[in-house]
């Protein structure tokens, strides 16, 4: 092993989408390790999964690529980003000679025992252990589970799409979050009293299940309680999905502004109305529903 200086780094591997309770094991371990031995902690990502090379689409994200770094930053030193097509047709021994050992002077590597790499997913942990040749050390995770079941970003998908908010936040660790623009909408909801805000978000990133969610809304900083409603707007006819908000008590200008939304409970499902005041009627219990959860859960301001 050779001694460490100022290069050496603790690295931990994955695509972390979604940063779940998994993916934060993984980097807690690299930030003790790299804490311990005096390293720089670091993350070795793509900005987009691998998935979508060898299945030709794309997996639906859980996280905008530039909000996953920000992420990842909080947890370690240094996020190294690279382009998955750089590196898709490196041997497993060209991946730990050139990226670990020569690019990235990796004194410790933090991977899951599953953890595959090199051309094809050919390389092993066996393997690493081979390669590595005593110039790091290599530190296998077992894989964290929830409920008897390996917590992954896939499950997360499943469970989002079906309004399982509550087992999403169990296995993120943290309330599911949606990042969006406001971007001008088409104003029903300021003609019925429930102002919205239309958030333009990434479509890379999943969506969750058509209703509306009591949700932690943060603008500026600044943290509200609102609805989001999902979904497209049977009443009216218009059947493009879309994520508006509904921030509670609140009637600032917020166009152009970016948003961040956690959703906390799901509270109904989309459906038709017969006419606006039915629609009403049926927002108002929503808002109402909305601010006993969120008075349970959450010190605003304001």
């Amino acid at each position: 092993m050779h001694n460490s200086d100022s290069h050496d780094v603790a690295l931990t591997v994955g695509t972390f989408d979604g940063i779940h309770l998994g993916h934060q094991a993984l980097l807690s371990e690299t930030q003790r390790i790299a804490g311990r031995r005096g390293l720089t902690s670091a993350a070795y990502t793509y900005r987009i999964p691998p998935k979508r090379y060898f299945t030709g689409s794309w997996p639906q994200l859980l996280l905008p690529p530039e909000e996953k770094i920000r992420a990842l930053n909080r947890y370690v030193q240094d996020v190294v980003v690279h382009d998955f097509e750089e590196v898709k047709d490196y041997s497993p021994a060209k991946f730990v000679e050139e990226v670990l050992v020569r690019e990235l002077q990796v004194n410790a590597i933090i991977v899951g025992t599953d953890w595959r790499f090199g051309a094809d997913r050919t390389g092993s942990l066996d393997e690493l252990y081979t390669l590595a040749k005593d110039r790091f050390t290599i530190h296998p995770q077992e894989q964290v589970k929830k409920n008897g079941r390996i917590i992954s970003s896939t499950w997360i998908r499943r469970e989002l799409q079906q309004g399982n908010v509550k087992l999403v936040r169990g296995l993120l660790g943290h309330p599911p979050m949606i990042y969006g623009k406001v971007v001008s909408g088409d104003k029903i909801g300021r003609n019925i009293g429930f102002p919205t805000a239309n958030l333009k978000v990434d479509k890379r990133v999943v969506t969750p299940y058509a209703g509306s969610y009591a949700a932690i809304v943060t603008v500026s900083d600044k943290c509200y309680p609102g609805v989001v409603y999902v979904g497209a707007k049977p009443t009216f006819n218009k059947a493009k999905t879309r994520v508006e908000v509904h921030i509670i008590d609140f009637d600032n200008d917020i166009y152009g502004e970016n948003v961040e939304l956690e959703l906390i409970r799901f509270i109904s499902s989309s459906k038709r109305y017969r006419n606006k005041a039915e629609l009403k009627r049926a927002i108002e219990g929503i808002v109402e529903r909305a601010r006993d959860v969120l008075a349970k859960e959450i010190q605003v301001d304001g």
